[in-house]
């Protein structure tokens, strides 16, 4: 089983970073610096004796990486500057530092894992790489903009492009030209009373040019974004998952894994019962479903859902697949609808009948793409010297590294960050008011009212004789006989209390909806997921430690 790692979570106060383990060691040799990372995994690697069709494991790796460079820094190169150092045998043996995030209006604390990519990359002597991860779906092109004061605030939903159907990132086009060029603008006109002068406002002009080159919504917005990280000095590569599984060295990891459909399904729900355990999590949804098993009623035997998605170029909307491996030397893949395909794949076949079988599905306008597990399995496991991420997924992915190839998986690293708008200079005290606490402390008195009212009532003959009857009953035993009315009496003498304290009551409950409405909009105002674009450029600049000095 993977060795435990700590358990990390993203820091709370506004402006704190979580980085593990940190560039550079600290001054007393702990913790590890990313050189002493990078070192394990290079000897975890080494280790790695797992036949892949007519191949080691470390020789799959080796060419994988050659050609994750090579189309990494052609496809960077296609829309910003990108260095291809002259010594390519020695750009191959360097470390590669590698993350990824889907190209989405991503918060703060995802943006610096970039930065953080380039220093670790700068640190060790090698090449960061960020995955672009495509393959994932776009379910609607919006945003929510706060709105509004620390007494009642809203989320402005906002679109970037118009409605579409859902589909991969690498499938939206952008269907509303006049929405998608204007949300810059409009967006920036409804932040205005918060934050003046986001990054938005210059950064958005670059996506809407991007757009008309790349023709693709996501890919518009991450090419916009890295030439961004450019102009600010990072030295990163970028590569869209759905070119890195057309490389003909990951097309055999593809083959190899669903030449052995069951073998996958069930280590892959094998570790989610394991994590589940683990973290004691009851819901069979979380943090992925399970794989599940069909029967098609057609003789075949058992369909085997496996961890991949497949849509048709005509049908753009992602399925599930599921795995038929009765008939020898065969792979049967449908979505158990309208897509049903038959590959050459099995444990017996050649590689090379793997490869041409994947390419085939390209030319026939069918896309096989990995799930989230699998993509961050080939990324560990075929690339990165350092995979920089460190989510629930990490941890599944060293279980079914071990279940698949029987190798120790290579350790991951952690990064991540809060910040919060900067509404501090517009509303000062809201960080530090406490509507949560005051409603809190209502509540408790409102409970208090309810059962032991004299505690908040003056004095009077009225209210003494209720306190003094309340008081017999409850020194009453509570026998069989006398229990029932014991309760009922105490309820009864409660409630004529209450009607003395019904102004206190109404009082509460008055300051309990401002209070409430309060909480609301602070939570709001203050929450960390708004989209980086949103802040001013020196604070980001601040939080992503790129101040120059």
């Amino acid at each position: 089983m993977p060795i435990p790692r700590t358990a990390h979570r993203a820091p709370e106060a506004n402006g704190a970073r979580l980085i593990d383990p940190p560039v550079v060691p600290a001054a007393n040799g702990a913790p590890a610096s990313i050189q002493a990372l990078v070192d394990n995994n290079r000897l975890l690697r080494a280790a790695f004796d797992t036949r892949i069709g007519d191949l080691r494991l470390w020789e799959l790796i080796a060419a994988t990486r050659r050609e994750v460079l090579t189309v990494a820094a052609t496809y960077t190169a296609s829309y910003r500057d990108a260095e291809r150092p002259t010594d390519v045998a020695d750009w191959i043996a360097r470390p590669i530092i590698m993350g990824g995030h889907q190209p989405e209006l991503f918060h703060p604390g995802v943006w610096l894992k970039n930065v953080l990519l380039d220093a670790y990359a700068r640190e060790v002597g090698g090449t960061a790489i960020n995955l672009v991860v495509d393959t994932d779906r776009c379910t609607h092109a919006t945003v929510g903009i706060p709105v509004g004061t620390p007494d009642e605030a809203h989320l402005e939903s906002l679109p970037f492009d118009g409605p579409a159907d859902e589909m991969a990132w690498e499938e939206r086009p952008v269907v509303d030209g006049a929405t998608f060029t204007s949300f810059g603008r409009r967006a920036t006109d409804l932040l205005r009373p918060l934050v003046p002068d986001p990054i938005l406002t210059r950064w958005w002009p670059l996506v809407v040019e991007r757009s008309a080159a790349c023709h693709r919504l996501g890919l518009a917005i991450a090419q916009a974004r890295h030439a961004l990280e450019g102009h600010m000095g990072l030295e990163t590569l970028e590569l869209p998952v759905s070119e890195l599984v057309r490389l003909p060295t990951v097309m055999v990891l593809m083959g190899w894994l669903l030449s052995r459909s069951r073998e996958v399904h069930e280590a892959y729900n094998a570790s989610l019962t394991a994590h589940r355990r683990r973290h004691r999590i009851r819901g069979r949804g979380r943090p992925v479903p399970d794989l599940a098993v069909r029967d098609s009623g057609t003789g075949e035997g058992p369909w085997f859902e496996v961890p991949w998605w497949i849509w048709s170029r005509d049908e753009p909307r992602r399925r599930r697949v599921f795995a038929n491996v009765g008939t020898a030397g065969t792979l049967l893949l449908s979505d158990m609808h309208s897509l049903r395909v038959e590959l050459p794949i099995a444990p017996e076949t050649s590689p090379s009948k793997w490869v041409d079988a994947l390419a085939r599905l390209e030319e026939h306008r069918l896309c096989l793409r990995p799930r989230a597990l699998v993509t961050t399995l080939v990324a560990r496991l075929l690339v990165a010297d350092v995979f920089v991420h460190g989510a629930a997924y990490d941890q599944l992915t060293d279980d079914l590294v071990e279940r698949l190839t029987g190798c120790e998986p290579p350790r991951y690293a952690v990064v991540t960050g809060t910040l919060r708008m900067p509404v501090e200079h517009v509303f000062p005290g809201l960080a530090a008011s406490d509507p949560q606490g005051e409603l809190a402390g209502i509540h408790r008195q409102l409970r208090d009212l309810e059962f032991h009212p004299e505690r908040h009532l003056p004095t009077s003959p009225a209210i003494e004789e209720l306190v003094e009857r309340k008081r017999r009953w409850i020194e009453t035993h509570p026998t069989v006989t006398l229990a029932r009315r014991r309760c009922h009496e105490i309820r009864a003498v409660n409630a004529a209390l209450c009607m003395h304290a019904a102004p206190l009551r109404s009082t509460l409950l008055a300051r309990a909806g401002p209070l409430a409405a309060r909480q609301r909009a602070r939570k709001l105002l203050v929450a960390r997921d708004y989209p980086w674009c949103f802040f001013p450029e020196n604070e980001l600049r601040r939080f992503l430690l790129l101040e120059k000095g």
